[in-house]
């Protein structure tokens, strides 16, 4: 988005008091907070003005007055008091926009988005989760684990499951509408030995393990031949003329994004 639009942005939301606009300037109960570059702003204000920005698929804020400066999302969270009610709804608006999941992660204690400028530096504070617990808390951004490593300067969340676990957050979902895998991620994880496997958008949606030969459902990650198989029909051939999202989705449904400590 232009810088100037930004701004006009802004001073439609009168989101940077004026100067002089400490606390207790201005309208009687207006509320204000001091951000990270120095300047003062309107809570109602930033309010509005992030879901303008929001709605025209920005994700990624600046300070209008030094736009040099960012201003992470946690931190537009603390000065704009957001209920908790509007930030869930805002961070879903979020991640529905395409390239946002690259700089945004949630945090696994609060589940709230926590943004992170660096991506590849993997250790990611939350700072409401420091400040409730009253010690920094930080976070794996490969894998989305309590961080481990006593080293304030620790390249390793210690997880030996991180990159495996980060793969599978990370990868994209297959787009191929009738495939019977359409909508699941590009990669899963073995149910039984957590080898990574994929799909080749053909088919019925049962895959073979190529390192332990389990036999297992792409879409729900049940195993074909285990006790939680039922009486689907599972074999079909490749060349047969089905519509796979209607017949599939009437027998099983699609699993999230596995995550290798717990089942899938």
């Amino acid at each position: 988005m232009a810088l100037g639009p930004w701004r006009a942005l802004a001073e439609q939301f009168q989101v940077i008091c004026p100067p002089g606009g400490a606390p207790g300037a201005g309208s009687p109960g207006a509320l204000r907070g001091r951000a990270s570059c120095g300047h003062w702003v309107s809570a109602a204000g930033l309010r509005g003005w992030v879901r303008a920005l929001l709605d025209q698929g920005v994700t990624s804020f600046r300070c209008p007055c030094c736009p040099d400066t960012h201003w992470l999302w946690q931190e537009l969270c603390k000065l704009g008091l957001f209920s908790d009610e509007d930030q869930a709804m805002l961070e879903a608006q979020i991640l529905a926009q395409e390239g946002a999941r690259d700089s945004y992660r949630q945090c696994p204690r609060c589940q709230h988005l926590v943004q992170h400028l660096h991506p590849g530096t993997l250790r990611t504070p939350c700072l409401p989760c420091s400040q409730r617990a009253g010690e920094l808390y930080c976070f794996c951004w490969g894998c989305r684990t309590d961080w481990k490593d006593p080293s304030p300067q620790g390249k390793s969340c210690s997880n030996p499951q991180c990159p495996l676990q980060a793969a599978l957050y990370d990868t994209l979902e297959i787009q191929a509408p009738g495939s019977s895998v359409h909508g699941c991620p590009s990669l899963r994880a073995c149910p039984e030995c957590h080898t990574l496997v994929s799909h080749t958008g053909l088919g019925c949606p049962l895959v073979e393990c190529p390192e332990c030969w389990t036999e297992f459902c792409y879409r729900c990650l049940r195993d074909h031949l285990g006790e939680d198989a039922d009486e689907t029909e599972w074999e079909h051939d490749e060349d047969e003329d089905l519509d796979y999202d209607n017949s599939w989705e009437a027998s099983c449904s699609i699993a999230g994004r596995q995550e290798l400590n717990r089942s899938p």
